[in-house]
């Protein structure tokens, strides 16, 4: 009587066990849709002139970014991002003011994964692709947007991004011209696409080779171009960074004495670091002739120093300490620059 109690024991328990391991996993619940996450990028300075400006120096924000990112679905996002910023017109003196900078509904993987579509107030082709290598935007704006020849890294219009395979990347997008921060002033717009070429894929360290072209075609009016190429060979690694850029515009900004201005100018980034945390150093030089029709009127900046980065999955904390010289020519008839930035960038 014992021997066979247990053995019904025996036979109830594994079958209790085969039957739990057959019985399928539950499906997960889906996401509690929207999800909506808070963030703030913010760039602190102090600028110390070291010439012609009398000593001048001044503690500075120069970027206050409140990230408000949104899901409502697995395929349709959302971001509204306003932005602190300075603004030294007659009617505000120099008041700090907050403006929206992006704003814009997204649908991901519209022509497969990791692509999408913006409508609104986002960001245009090139910036944001080059800040995306070039992580010190704390020290100062692009070469092309500081040269005044892109007006900035947020536009209203629609755009699509979309890569080709594992060796392209394609964005493009039609926008108003002016900038998130000017309202557009008549009927032309603004047509932008960036393509960029990963020709080494998947092949160790030169996998992080890049060649990128960039093209906008647009008007200040009718019969007043405001057209504008760059080339730009990049190299990213864990210990280096490096871009090479070429660039050419043809604009017509005075409409009181138009004329099509061809400008034209270079610019060399390199970054030597322990990784994306701890020390690096930095270099960056550009040279710029705003006017091809007249002699002696280029500049060139220099900037170089160093940075010491602490990075977590989420956030990221930099303090960049640089010299930054611009150093123009005769025609142009401004007296040399010459500062010490002492910059923070706090992103969470």
């Amino acid at each position: 009587m014992t021997t066979r109690f247990f053995l019904i024991c025996i036979l109830t328990i594994g079958y209790s066990v085969c039957a739990n391991a057959q019985t399928t996993p539950a499906t997960p619940a889906p996401p509690d849709y929207p999800i909506i996450r808070v963030g703030v990028l913010s760039y602190v300075q102090y600028d110390a002139e070291l010439e012609n400006r009398q000593g001048f120096n001044a503690f500075d924000l120069t970027r206050g970014y409140i990230n408000i990112n949104g899901q409502l679905s697995s395929n349709v996002r959302f971001r509204v991002t306003p932005d602190v910023r300075r603004v030294t017109d007659s009617t505000l003196a120099g008041t700090l003011v907050l403006r929206i900078k992006y704003a814009f509904l997204e649908y991901d993987n519209l022509t497969g994964a990791r692509s999408w579509v913006r409508f609104g107030a986002h960001q245009t082709p090139w910036l944001d692709f080059e800040e995306s290598i070039n992580r010190y935007r704390v020290q100062g704006q692009m070469f092309s947007e500081r040269e005044g020849l892109i007006p900035g890294s947020s536009d209203f219009g629609v755009g699509l991004f979309t890569p080709v395979g594992k060796f392209i990347d394609i964005q493009a997008g039609v926008y108003n011209g002016e900038g998130y921060a000017q309202t557009d002033a008549n009927k032309f717009k603004s047509a932008q696409a960036r393509l960029t070429l990963r020709p080494f894929a998947g092949r160790g360290i030169a996998n992080g080779f890049r060649l990128s072209g960039f093209y906008n075609k647009g008007w200040y009016a009718a019969n007043r171009p405001r057209d504008l190429g760059i080339v730009m060979g990049s190299f990213e690694h864990t210990n280096l960074v490096a871009t090479l850029q070429w660039l050419k515009a043809t604009e017509n900004p005075n409409p009181l004495a138009p004329r099509n201005i061809d400008r034209s100018g270079s610019s060399g980034f390199i970054e030597v670091r322990q990784g994306m945390a701890g020390w690096a150093a930095l270099a960056r030089v550009e040279a710029l002739d705003p006017d091809g029709a007249l002699a002696d009127d280029s500049h060139r900046r220099v900037i170089a120093g160093g940075a010491y980065w602490w990075v977590w999955p989420r956030d990221r904390v930099g303090l960049v300490v640089t010299n930054e010289q611009v150093h123009y020519d005769a025609a142009a008839a401004r007296p040399k620059e010459n500062r010490i930035l002492v910059q923070t960038h706090i992103e969470f």
